[in-house]
C-alpha cells in the first residue's frame, strides 16, 4: 500500500498554514518587525516606495483570489531587492498556501528562527522527516501528530510509541490520525483484535480515514474475518482515486479559489464520496461565480445533486430555469424536460421540450422526447 500523508490526506486545507500562522509573531505578519535591525532604506526613499506600493497590491491580489499573480509580483520585488524581508515573509506565506512547499522553503532562507514552525510542516509534506523532525514542536498539537507520524515512517518505533502517548495528551483523544497510528502498532505488535477496535473507532470520526480502513481490512484477515476483511480493501480500492481527486480539486481551489470550475471540481469529488451537502455548497458557490460559459455545465451538476440525491425536484427545475434566464442554453431546457418525465409530471415535461424545440428546431432527440411526453399526458 503506497503511503498517503495523513495530513494531506485528513486535514482541511489551510488548517497546517493557519496553525503556524497562530505561532508566528504578529509583528512578522505585518512585515514592520522582520529583521527589525536590517532596516530598509529611509521610508522617503523613492525605490523603497515602490516596494511598498508592489507589497500592498501583490497582498491585494492574493485576498481576491489572484493567487498566482500575486505570487509572482511578489518573486519580482524579491529580485529586485532581496533585503526586504517583509516581501520573503509573505512570499513564504503565499507559497505555503497554495501548497509550494519547496519554493516556501527557498524563499525562507534569510529569515529568522519564527519560521521554523513552518520550516518543519514543509519539509514533513516533502516526507523530509529527519530535518521535520528538528523544527516541529511537540507542544503545538499539529506538529504533536507530525511528529509521531514521521517517526513510524522512518521506522523509529519506539520513539513514535513514546510520542504517541504525549501527543494524545497535547491533541486529545479522538485525533484520527493518532487512533491510526495507534491502531497500527498493535497490528505490529500482533494485538488484531485491539486493532480492530482502534481502527473502527478512527472511522467513526472520519470514515474517509484511508489508512484506518486498509488497517482495518488487514487486521480483519489477521483475526479469519475473511469476508469483511476483503470487503473493507475492496472499499479502499475504491475509495482512493476518489480522495485523490478531492486532494488534486482542493489544491486547485487554494491556488485560484474564485475559478468556478475549481469549486465545482471540489463538488464533483465530494458527491462521489456521498458528501452531498458539501458538494452542494461547492456547486452553489461554484453557481455564484460562474462566468457566462461556465453557467451550463455547473447548474447541470447542481440540478442532478438537487433531483438524484436530495430528491427536490422543485429545487432542481429552479436552478434550471434560473440559468437558463441567464445564458439561454437548450440544454438546460432539455434537462429540465427529462427531470418532469423521471417523476412522471409529464405535462411539464411537454412544456419544457416545446420550449428547447423552439431553439433547436426538428431536433431528433428532443422531438422524441417530446412525443414520449405527450404519450403519456
Amino acid at each position: 500500500m503506497r503511503r498517503t500523508s495523513p495530513a494531506v490526506a485528513s486535514a482541511p486545507p489551510l488548517t497546517r498554514l493557519l496553525v503556524l500562522l497562530v505561532v508566528l509573531p504578529v509583528a512578522v505578519a505585518s512585515g514592520a518587525g522582520v529583521g527589525a535591525a536590517q532596516e530598509g532604506p529611509p521610508a522617503q526613499d523613492e525605490g523603497t516606495a515602490t516596494i511598498d506600493a508592489g507589497l500592498r497590491a501583490a497582498r491585494a491580489r492574493f485576498e481576491r483570489g489572484e493567487r498566482r499573480e500575486a505570487i509572482a509580483d511578489l518573486e519580482v520585488l524579491l529580485a529586485r531587492e532581496p533585503a526586504r524581508l517583509d516581501v520573503r515573509a509573505q512570499l513564504v506565506r503565499y507559497d505555503f498556501a497554495v501548497h509550494r512547499y519547496e519554493a516556501a522553503l527557498e524563499a525562507a532562507d534569510g529569515l529568522g528562527p519564527e519560521f521554523d514552525p513552518l520550516r518543519g510542516e514543509a519539509l514533513y509534506l516533502l516526507t523530509r522527516y529527519e530535518e521535520a523532525l528538528a523544527l516541529l514542536d511537540p507542544a503545538v498539537p499539529e506538529h504533536a501528530v507530525l511528529r509521531v507520524d514521521a517517526l513510524e515512517a522512518l521506522g523509529r518505533l519506539e520513539e513514535a510509541a513514546r510520542e504517541l502517548e504525549r501527543a494524545f495528551a497535547v491533541v486529545g483523544p479522538d485525533d484520527v490520525r493518532l487512533l491510526g497510528i495507534r491502531g497500527r502498532a498493535l497490528a505490529r505488535a500482533g494485538e488484531h483484535a485491539e486493532a480492530i477496535a482502534v481502527f473502527g473507532r478512527a472511522l467513526e470520526v472520519d470514515p474517509l480515514d484511508l489508512r484506518s480502513l486498509y488497517g482495518l481490512g488487514r487486521s480483519l484477515l489477521a483475526v479469519g474475518e475473511r469476508e469483511d476483511g476483503l470487503a473493507v480493501l475492496e472499499r479502499h480500492r475504491a475509495l482512493v482515486p476518489l480522495v485523490d481527486q478531492l486532494d488534486f480539486a482542493r489544491k486547485s481551489l487554494d491556488l485560484e479559489p474564485l475559478h468556478a470550475p475549481n469549486h465545482a471540481a471540489v463538488g464533483d469529488a465530494l458527491r462521489a464520496l456521498g458528501r452531498t451537502a458539501d458538494a452542494r455548497a461547492e456547486y452553489e458557490a461554484a453557481t455564484r461565480l460562474a462566468q457566462d460559459d461556465e453557467v451550463v455545465p455547473i447548474a447541470l451538476r447542481l440540478a442532478r445533486l438537487l433531483h438524484e440525491d436530495e430528491r427536490d425536484t422543485d429545487a432542481a427545475l429552479g436552478v434550471l430555469a434560473e440559468a437558463f434566464e441567464r445564458v439561454n442554453d437548450v440544454r438546460l431546457l432539455v434537462r429540465a424536460g427529462d427531470v418532469c418525465l423521471r417523476e412522471d409530471r409529464r405535462a411539464e415535461a411537454a412544456a419544457w421540450f416545446r420550449r428547447a424545440l423552439q431553439l433547436a428546431p426538428g431536433e431528433p432527440a428532443v422531438e422524441q422526447r417530446l412525443r414520449e411526453a405527450e404519450g403519456g399526458s
